[in-house]
């Protein structure tokens, strides 16, 4: 435990506590708030596809200029770029305008997270030990921003996410500037193809294993996003107040803070398949208790129990899984193609279902639906010849 006392693991800390506090003042009770302003859910539904139609262009952006630029300058550009955007939150209340100024700041808050989580697994440290300050800056921006919501303003959620997300910047000048393999244009195309360990952004494509797995990642993320945007209202609706709700999703989300914190003594430990019908199965089990109970209580328990053990799992074997059907050395593309094509869309696709289902049927129908996608996901992952491990352990 050593490491504690280490400056640049402190400065690890505090980067991914202000960076992952500020995309939790901006997104988890962006719903709430929308509601509170007069907004029915196929309004909030449709902020939400918006939000994630431009998040899918702006992911290819970010990690185009990840690759001409490196993770300092692409950080900072669009940390600036988003927080001059985000100014329109205070002022606009129309769905398209709203919409796109939300729409572009949390683009860019989520679009910049895989290379944080790239940051980590290629820090001196193990990748748990990192990210999990991660998470715990998500749980307290939530918890923070619940209690301001209620007691302060709820426009005060903006004005939190803009503070972190600068302090992020300067936190992130602190580590040391990370070393990047070059390959240059006058190198033969078999040299650059070894560096990048027998994989090109061109046949990625062409790896049909890659693309089973993004049809998995594309219902996982989907689901879990949705579910992440419209649990506090779930929450909400059984009468509890919003910091009340606040403090159940913080609390909930210190079982992610415990998978992130033992991810050494399991990721590397069982196999791909193994972690990914056990993140199905708790996933499975919050969505069909969520669409039987309307008790806070219960939805609580079950929120804790699995929603974030699931996420957290996720967000590690996400890496894994990049890792071992592509290459450790193209993490940072592949979740890049993960996040654009499976997240975004994925999340695109679940939230045209989720306003017709909320305002016809109710919230508790759409978590049912949830459900039924996620047995087909478990089928699927059933079928799908995965490699157990990658070749090189990253949490151990």
């Amino acid at each position: 435990m050593g490491y504690f006392k280490e400056r640049l693991y402190q400065q690890y800390v505090i980067l991914f506590i202000f960076y992952f506090m500020s995309m939790a003042a901006l997104s988890s009770l962006i719903t709430v708030y929308m509601r509170d302003i007069g907004k029915n859910g196929s309004e909030i539904s449709f902020i939400l596809i918006l939000s994630n139609i431009i998040a899918l262009i702006i992911q290819g952006l970010i990690g185009y200029s990840n690759e001409q630029w490196g993770t300092r300058k692409t950080v900072t550009i669009y940390v600036l770029i988003s927080a001059v955007i985000s100014m329109g939150l205070f002022f606009f209340t129309g769905n398209w305008l709203f919409g796109l100024v939300y729409g572009l700041a949390n683009a860019i808050t989520l679009g910049l997270a895989p290379l944080f989580d790239v940051l980590a697994a290629n820090s001196p440290y193990r990748f748990g030990q990192i990210r999990l300050w991660g998470t715990i800056g998500y749980a307290a921006g939530q918890q923070i921003s619940g209690i301001i919501y209620d007691f302060l303003s709820p426009k005060s959620i903006f004005i939190l996410y803009l503070a972190c997300y600068f302090a992020s910047i300067v936190f992130l000048y602190t580590l040391p500037k990370p070393e990047q393999p070059i390959v240059s244009s006058e190198q033969p195309a078999e040299k650059k193809e070894e560096i990048s360990g027998g994989h090109t952004i061109r046949n990625i494509f062409q790896n049909k294993l890659f693309i089973t797995y993004l049809l998995l990642a594309f219902i996982i993320f989907g689901t879990n996003t949705v579910n992440t945007s419209y649990l506090p209202l779930l929450l909400t609706d059984t009468g509890a107040p919003v910091a009340i709700v606040s403090t159940t999703l913080t609390v909930a989300l210190f079982a992610e803070v415990i998978a992130m914190a033992f991810s050494h003594r399991f990721m590397d430990h069982f196999t791909n398949k193994q972690l990914l019908l056990a993140v199905l199965f708790l996933s499975g089990t919050e969505y069909l208790i969520n669409f039987l109970s309307d008790d806070f209580l219960v939805l609580s328990i079950a929120t804790v129990l699995t929603k974030f053990f699931a996420s957290g799992t996720f967000i590690m074997l996400n890496l894994k899984m990049v890792s071992t059907l592509l290459n450790r050395k193209l993490i940072a593309t592949g979740t890049a193609v993960v996040a654009m094509l499976s997240r975004n869309i994925g999340t695109i696709f679940f939230q045209l279902m989720a306003g017709p289902v909320i305002d016809n049927v109710g919230l508790n129908y759409l978590y049912l639906i949830l459900f039924v996608f996620t047995v087909l996901a478990a089928v699927i992952a059933l079928l799908f010849k995965v490699p157990a491990q990658p070749k090189e352990r990253l949490f151990s």
